[in-house]
Order: structure tokens, then sequence, then C-alpha cells
């Protein structure tokens, strides 16, 4: 791809000023204080009372990641209308279910003391030692092999509007995360995400105007350019055609729904401040995904009308520097910089509350840690995390695709249903949950390598379903929980002891 000196120039530029406002905002942000019950809920929840600007936007920017603005338009150049209608599944149906199921969340981890998924995990199903060591472990599997991913992502597009070796990118990358996530915590990440998303929305509406107005003077009109389109690509403009009726609705399942319930719920509830603040946090975060996560897969296809012979993935990046002045060409490497910084920077602090909460407070330390110590695990946690993702993300591997499908469908076959059922049915006990996990991730591995064990479908669609009935049967079949979890749970509650200092029985 040819890019002229003027528009490298204009993109390094407003790279780096983008890059110091969020650094300043993270710093600032973190100097304020929080009232909060301990390091925990301080640094990883940022005092459990965030309003629902700073909320709706961290939880907004983190589901717009490098797919939002690279992957996503990508497939919808090369598949057509099919995947915008899949994109708009996820943006209104699955953060609906997200927000029903996180404001039961929040109320059990201010009962609880809770601020990781493993800890309310733990809590829900008799503080088993299996379900206390599977969940942080495959959280940090899945979550790091999704921050391999976007880091990569991040290095890539630095290196093709920059000019930038891949490595010093991939570098700079990580240092700016590093520089107002390790300090700022939550509170410091939600001060940039709002930023961020100022800039994904302005790079959200550039690009449209440009690439419409592109298409309107090469066409006259969009209707004349899907007109020309169609003639040579009848499917692209049938929703249907692409897949047939089964897969679409697979994708609009996985995209929609299955992706939004399960390992970062917690992280996502512990944050707001109040059901008054839940609702308007979720209003704002529809509003952005549902345009972001709408028009940018849209203006993939758009795109195809005039330039149908690009490589669908780097359409985006193509669109802009062939529709738009050098200046804005910037700002959209910028926005799409913010995209995949903003989704890194939630993720970040979801593995770490589960390394430093869960592993080393809760079972190593065994709820017995000075916010002292947690605080200094936490800055060496992230730290590592960090180096672990930019040393294996120097060289990535063929099979990036395939590792990115695995850390949406893995980490929703171990948790769908464990979170799901834990919320809202009271029978759902230890057994069930054991079962649900293992049946879940097991039978996804195993319809992968083999796929006629999918029957026709994507492997997540099978695996949840089996991994549905292990949870039903494991439970009916075995002792109900205790009474105590079920008045916490599903009763008036009362506040009871830190999970992380409880018990685990075997």
């Amino acid at each position: 791809m040819d890019i002229s000196n003027t528009t490298r120039i204009f993109a390094i530029v407003t790279f780096i000023v983008y890059a110091l406002v969020c650094v300043v905002l993270g710093n600032v942000a973190s100097r304020k204080k929080v009232k909060g019950d301990g390091f925990g809920k301080s640094y990883f929840a940022g005092g459990g009372n965030m309003g629902f600007l700073a909320a709706g936007f961290m939880i907004a920017a983190s589901f717009a990641s490098g797919g939002t603005f690279l992957s996503n338009p990508g497939l919808s150049h090369a598949w057509g209308l099919m995947w915008p209608i899949c994109m708009a599944t996820f943006a209104f149906s699955g953060l609906i279910a997200a927000s029903i199921i996180n404001k039961k969340l929040k109320i059990v981890c201010n009962r609880i003391h809770a601020v990781s998924l493993g800890a309310v995990l733990q809590h829900r199903y008799d503080n088993n030692k299996f379900i206390a060591w599977y969940t942080p472990l495959s959280i940090v599997i899945f979550t790091g092999l999704f921050l391999y991913q976007q880091m990569t992502s991040g290095a890539r597009l630095m290196e093709t509007m920059t000019g930038l070796p891949y490595a010093l990118g991939l570098v700079i990358f990580g240092l700016i995360l590093l520089a107002y996530t390790i300090f700022g915590g939550s509170r410091g990440a939600a001060a940039v995400s709002v930023f961020q998303g100022f800039v994904m929305t302005v790079t959200t509406v550039v690009l449209a105007i440009g690439i419409v107005s592109y298409v309107n003077g090469s066409f006259g009109n969009l209707e004349n350019a899907f007109r020309n389109l169609a003639a040579d690509e009848p499917g692209i403009l049938s929703p249907g055609s692409t897949f047939g009726f089964v897969l679409l609705a697979c994708y609009l399942f996985q995209v929609g729904v299955s992706g939004n319930i399960g390992k970062d719920n917690v992280s996502q509830a512990v944050k707001i401040g109040n059901s008054k603040s839940l609702h308007n946090s979720t209003a704002i975060t529809l509003a952005f995904v549902g345009l972001w996560c709408i028009v940018m897969p849209t203006l993939g296809t758009i795109g195809k009308t005039v330039f149908p012979d690009v490589v669908s993935d780097t359409i985006i990046p193509y669109a802009a520097l062939k529709v738009l002045p050098p200046v804005f060409a910037g700002i959209v490497s910028s926005g799409v910089a913010a995209a995949i910084q903003s989704t890194i920077a939630f993720q970040l602090l979801n593995v770490n509350s589960c390394v430093v909460m869960d592993i080393y407070g809760g079972l190593i330390k065994k709820g017995r840690a000075s916010d002292a110590q947690l605080k200094k695990v936490n800055t060496a946690a992230v730290v590592v995390i960090m180096v672990i993702t930019v040393a294996f993300a120097i060289k990535p591997p063929a099979l990036i695709g395939v590792i990115n499908n695995f850390t949406i469908a893995g980490g929703a076959c171990a948790f769908f249903m464990p979170v799901l059922f834990g919320v809202w049915w009271k029978r759902a006990n230890k057994f069930g949950c054991i079962a649900s996990m293992v049946v879940g991730i097991g039978y996804y591995l195993l319809s992968t390598v083999v796929p006629a064990l999918s029957f026709g479908m994507l492997p997540l669609i099978p695996s949840l379903v089996f991994s549905c009935a292990a949870m039903i049967f494991g439970s009916l079949l075995t002792p109900a929980p205790g009474s105590e979890v079920l008045d916490v749970w599903f009763g008036v509650g009362r506040t009871c002891c830190k999970p992380s200092s409880a018990k685990i029985e075997a």
C-alpha cells in the first residue's frame, strides 16, 4: 500500500498527540482519591462507584476492539450485508442481555466484596477447589491469547500507517498501555476510554462521510453503486446467501449473545455505582457500540462498490488513504488505535484481577494478603503479562485467526453456562458447574478437530448445547447448594466474608 510522506507525517503527529492525551488523562485520574474496600476494589473496580458516563464509555470502548475497525469491515467487504446484520445483534441483543446479568452480579459483588469472576463463581459454587483454580487460569489463557492478537493488530496498524518497523510499533503500543493502566487502574482506564470513545466516534463519522461522498461521486448515489455491485455479485446484498440460514443463525448467536455473557460480566458490573448508573451506562454503551459496530461493517460493503479488488482486511485503512485528506487519515489511524488499546486495557485489568485477587490473594495467601502486597504483585503482574504478550507478538504465527476464534468461543464454552445458570437457577451447584465447564471446552476442542461433530454448525453451538445439558443433569443428580449461598444470591442477602478468605473445599 503506497502512502505519501505527508500522510505518514500527519499519522505520526496525530498518534503522538493521541498517546500523550491518553497518558496524561490516565495519570491525572489515578491521583483522585477513591473510596473502596481496599486495593482490589479501588484499583480493579475504581471504587465501585463510577458514574454512568465513565462506566458507559469504558464498557463501550472495551467492546470496540481492532476487529470493529479492521476485521469486521473486512468481513463485510468479503461477505456482504450478512455481517453488518450480525454486528447489529451484537450491539443490541447481546448488550441488553449482558446488562440484565450485570445488574444481578453488581448486587452479589457488593454483598460478597468480589471484584473478579473467580471470586464470584467460587462463592456461588460452594468454594470448590477445581472451580477456584480453573476459573482464573482459564481467563489468563483465553484473555492472554486475546491480548496477544490485539497487540499484533496494533503493531501492524502502526507499521502500515506510520512506516515504523513492526517490532518498534509493538513496543511503543505496549508502553503507552502500561503508562496509563499500571498507575491508573480502572479509574485511569475509564478516563482514557471517554477520550478514546470520542476519537472512535469522530473516526466513524469522518470515514462514513468520506466513503459515501466518494461513492456518490463515482456512481451518483448509493443505490446505483449497489445495483452495479449486485450485477457482478448478487449474493453480496442478500444476508442469507453467503452461508445459508443455519450458519447465519449460528453467527447471530455467537456474535450477538455468547460473547456478552461470561468472563467479562463481573469486570463490567463492579465498576458501576448504582442501578441508575447501570441503566444510564447501558444506554451510552448501546448508543456508541451500535454506531461503531453497525456503521463500520456497513462501510466495508459500501467500500466494495468502489474498491472491489483490495484485500478485504485492509479496506478501512485503504479507503481512508484514498478518500480522506492526510490530516483525517491520521485521525482514522488514531481511532483504530483507540479501539485496540481500550479493549486491551479493559482485558488487561480483567486478567490481572484474576492473577492478583484470585490466584495470589485467594489461593496462595488464603485471603491474608495486605494491600501493600497486592499492589506490588499487581505491578509485577501487569509488566510480566505485557512483556510476555509483546514477546510472543514479535513474530506472530500464520494461525492468528484460529487463535482469535479460540479465545472468543473457548471463553464462551467455559463460562457462558456457569454464569447464566449461576445467576438465574437456584438449583445450579458445583457439580453441574464443573461438568458444564469440562464438557463445554472438551466438546469444542473435539468438534474443532473433527468438524463432523459440529453437525454443519459453528463448533461453539453444539458445545454450548452439551455444556447446558451437563449443567442441568449434573445439578439435578447431585445435592442442592447450601441455604447460605442461596440467601446471598436469591434472597434479601447479607454481607458476608470475602470469598478469597473462605475455606476451599474439594
